[in-house]
């Protein structure tokens, strides 16, 4: 994740422990787990303050570096997914799971 900003890493990671909660906590699949129907949904959960224009921009960047795929729609990006690229990389940066996702996360915090 070395060719992400700080404020893209936080989002990511902030998608992929959603994504682990979700599965954890729900009967939904790992598949539907990682999705996310479009990018004010991200926005809403994620990042609150920033408008809708610059949460799909932080979108269309994960997109274009290959940690999520979307696709255009009504100035969002839609039907996001968690690339498998993200959770290897995930999976081995967080051994213990959840715990290390939010020290991660934890990290990156200003």
């Amino acid at each position: 994740m070395d060719d992400l900003t700080r404020e893209q890493k936080h989002l990511i990671v902030s998608m992929y422990k959603e994504m682990l909660l979700r599965s954890r906590q729900s009967t939904m699949s790992l598949e539907e787990a990682r999705r996310f129907d479009n990018s004010d949904i991200v926005k809403d959960l994620f990042c609150p303050s920033q408008t809708s224009e610059h949460v799909s921009y932080l979108c269309w960047a994960l997109q274009s570096k290959g940690y999520i795929e979307c696709y255009p729609g009504d100035d969002l990006a839609d039907e996001i997914s968690i690339t498998d690229k993200t959770i290897i990389y995930m999976e081995n940066r967080c051994k213990n799971g959840l715990k290390d996702v939010l020290a991660f996360l934890a990290s990156l915090i200003p």
